[in-house]
């Protein structure tokens, strides 16, 4: 049967001052729609049923993981006893679900992503889930770059994949975040698509996988589920101490053959920063208003307040963000940096951080 796991163990640090330690990214409201976790899951139930939906997330957030607020089923709440990147939560994850299907396929998404086109999407994942099932290979989901960004990594397509399910590509190879001049090769080119951080896999496919690239991981995370329920904890929290800290990508994904790419058009934003945040709710020159705001003589702002009220005047291109007792003011251009902000504040203000 189809599952899904939901990757929700990240922090969101350049959404500071709203997304703090106690509470990231994937728990805000950012886009008006409800905590992005939630939104998460509300897309992917017409696509796959809330009893067969997980969520993987750090010990750290469980106060913000009710299992009757998201929908599913309290064991299918899996926390990690420290986050140690993407490669040993979908590990996790992925044991987790073989245990109880083992003939599962699994749409593995993060939980801090926006849609635009939520149908197509779902449309999408349907795809993607039957050529992972048919096919026994990894798949994921190319978005059609719009502009040549710095901030993505890409996918070059290869030959079309011939089969049932059309539309797909092999992965000629996965590139990092390029510089500009060669993003805008890539734009140029074609063949490229930004990397969506999704991808689907039958769990057998990823053991088989884990154990070839990552066996490290592959036996810490065996021996945690062998033996009884009550012991699972304080095995996993070894298992956990023993495990490096790597990507799906660098540790898996960039390794394997013969993976599949499905273009993607979905209205796709990794929401990352303040200004793609900007971007994905206006469009270009417009303002962008959350809360008790005054706006006077502005152009392409975007402004929130959850408390007071922000009044602007005779700005463009900037982002104001009050958030409890923390304010920031940055141009759009340069909310990238917020992160080495914050480092700041985590130095002189930790209460803040």
């Amino acid at each position: 049967m189809d599952h899904a796991v939901v990757m929700a163990g990240g922090s969101g640090t350049r959404f500071w001052p709203e997304s703090r330690a106690r509470r990231s990214k994937q728990f805000l409201d950012l886009t008006g729609g409800g905590p992005m976790i939630r939104e998460t899951l509300l897309r992917l139930f017409p696509v796959v049923p809330p009893e067969r939906v997980w969520v993987v997330a750090g010990v750290k957030d469980a106060p913000h993981l009710s299992h009757r607020d998201l929908g599913i089923m309290k064991r299918h709440i899996l926390l990690e006893p420290e986050g140690k990147n993407t490669a040993p939560a979908v590990a996790y994850a992925a044991a987790a679900v073989a245990r109880e299907d083992p003939d599962a396929v699994v749409l593995a998404t993060p939980a801090d992503h926006a849609i635009g086109h939520v149908r197509a999407f779902q449309a999408v994942l349907r795809k993607g889930l039957r050529l992972a099932r048919e096919t026994g290979r990894f798949v994921t989901l190319g978005v059609p770059p719009t502009h040549p960004s710095t901030g993505y990594g890409y996918i070059e397509r290869g030959k079309p994949f011939p089969g049932k399910v059309r539309g797909a590509f092999t992965v000629a190879r996965f590139a990092e975040k390029p510089d500009l001049p060669t993003a805008k090769r890539f734009l140029r080119s074609g063949r490229f698509d930004w990397n969506s951080g999704l991808f689907l896999f039958r769990v057998a496919t990823f053991a088989d996988r884990l154990a070839k690239f990552l066996p490290g991981i592959d036996r810490v995370i065996r021996r945690a589920f062998l033996g009884d329920r009550a012991g699972f904890p304080k095995r996993l929290a070894r298992a956990y101490r023993r495990m490096p800290s790597i990507s799906i990508d660098y540790g898996i994904l960039e390794k394997e053959k013969g993976i599949l790419v499905l273009p993607a058009n979905v209205g796709w934003s990794d929401l990352g920063t303040w200004s793609s945040l900007h971007e994905f709710l206006s469009g270009t020159g417009e303002n962008v208003t959350f809360g008790d705001v005054i706006l006077t003589d502005c152009r392409s702002v975007l402004v929130r307040t959850d408390s007071g009220v922000a009044a602007v005047l005779g700005m463009e291109d900037v982002v104001v963000v009050r958030s409890g007792d923390a304010v920031l003011v940055c141009p759009r251009a340069r909310s990238e940096e917020v992160k080495g902000v914050l480092e700041e504040v985590r130095r002189r203000f930790p209460a803040l951080a």
